[in-house]
Parts: structure tokens; sequence; C-alpha cells
């Protein structure tokens, strides 16, 4: 695995090991996706829960954890939770359950609207906006934070579902999901991936730092923080210097 600090990235998938807390923590997820697309005229398989389960199979047999926290956006659709998407997020918390994680703890994203309708109806499953665990605070990324409210000194953020944006001798981009992270400000910074399969990211190297998503990300110079590619297929990592030597 490699490490940032206390974290470990779970190689080569969008997911990280906080060992102090020994704790898996992976974020958007988007259950339901191909739904929203589907009423929007886009057609997609519905292979992304098979996959999702499938992944973290895998994850839990290269390292076992006592508990899982989900950095936000389990779901995809903005207002009340459809039929599928509901039937998605109830299914993915029985298996959680049934892996027998002593804490589920569910971090709510911008997508997260009416999931407290699904997680009250588990007794193991705690709810909350952002947390503080020790020297962590975790949270989504999509409200604004002063890193200086902020007493930990290990911030785990995710919303921004990064990549790299890469060009082929030929001319065409390739998309690299990848983990951001740095220190800034006597803090050490780290930002999810997004799990989820049908969300490629964000280019961190190619758009301008003022159209970041993370209002906390805009705050912050991004140019300054470093890049772990995934290569799921290849189980590799690609490490990668600071953005601002490889912005285009």
């Amino acid at each position: 695995m490699k490490k940032i600090d206390s974290i470990e990235i779970i190689e080569a998938y969008p997911a990280a090991y906080i060992k102090p807390l020994d704790t898996i923590i992976i974020a958007d997820l988007h259950l339901g996706y191909e739904t929203i697309a589907a009423e929007n005229g886009v057609f997609l398989p519905k292979i992304q829960y098979n996959k999702t389960i499938e992944k973290i199979k895998k994850i839990i047999n290269k390292t076992p954890a006592k508990n899982i926290i989900i950095n936000g956006d389990i779901k995809h659709e903005f207002s009340e939770t459809s039929y599928h998407e509901y039937k998605e997020v109830k299914n993915f918390f029985e298996f959680l359950n049934h892996i027998g994680f002593e804490k589920i703890i569910v971090l709510k994203g911008n997508h997260d609207n009416f999931i407290i309708n699904i997680t009250r109806k588990y007794d193991n499953i705690e709810l909350y906006d952002e947390i503080a665990i020790n020297n962590f605070f975790i949270t989504h990324g999509h409200k604004d934070k002063k890193l200086s409210e902020i007493k930990q000194e290990n911030i785990i953020l995710a919303h921004e579902h990064p990549s790299i944006g890469l060009y082929t001798d030929i001319g065409v981009k390739e998309k690299l999901k990848c983990f951001l992270y740095g220190k800034i400000k006597s803090k050490n910074i780290v930002v999810l991936p997004a799990f989820s399969y049908f969300a490629q990211g964000s280019d961190i190297n190619l758009i301008p730092k003022n159209e970041l998503l993370s209002p906390i990300l805009k705050k912050i110079d991004v140019d300054n923080l470093k890049a772990i590619g995934i290569l799921e297929d290849d189980e590799k990592l690609l490490e990668f210097p600071e953005i601002g030597k490889i912005r285009e």
C-alpha cells in the first residue's frame, strides 16, 4: 500500500484505509446513476451496483477493517430517492452489515437528500454532516469550511472526483482517477477519488482552479498538492508530482 502519513491507499482502488481508526473510507458511489441517466435520455447498462459490490469484496480481502466510512454521495438523485435507487442503497447497507462491520458511518454529500429515510432503519449506521475522530476531520467537501476552524491535523475530503488528464502522442485524452494529497497550512489534506464506476472525474491538472467544485479546494492552492493515479485493471498506482508541474 502507498502511505500518505497515517492513511494508506488500498492498491489499486479508489479507497483508503485509516490505520489509527481501523477504518476503510470511500466516497461518491452515486448508486442509482443509470436510472437517472435514463430519465434524461441516456441509457446505460445497469452494472454499477454489481461492480461496486465486487470492488468492495476485493478491498475487504486485501484490507480487513472493523469500520467503514462513506464520505458522501452514496446516492445520485438530488431529490427524493426513486424506487430503484432506494433498493440499491438498501441492498448496499444490507451487504455491509453482512460483512460484519462494527460501525458504518455515512457522511452526507450534496446528493444525499432524504438519505435519512434509509439509514434510520439500521441501528448500526451513523449519519452525520461531518465528523471529527481523534486527529481526523472528515467531510464530503461540498460545503465551505475554513481550515483555521478545523482543529484536527488530518483532513479528508471528497466531492471533487479528482482525476488527471493525460494526452497521448496523437492527441487522445485519457482520464486517470486519482487521490490528491499534500500539506496546506500545517494540515494534511487528502481528497478521495470517486468510487462510482461511471464518475470519471474532474481533470485537476487541466481545469482552471476557479472552476473546482469544492469551495474548500477553491481556497487553497491545489497546484501544491500531489496526485496518485489509480490503474485498477493493471492493479497499479502512478505517482505524480505537484499539480502545478503537470498543469497545461
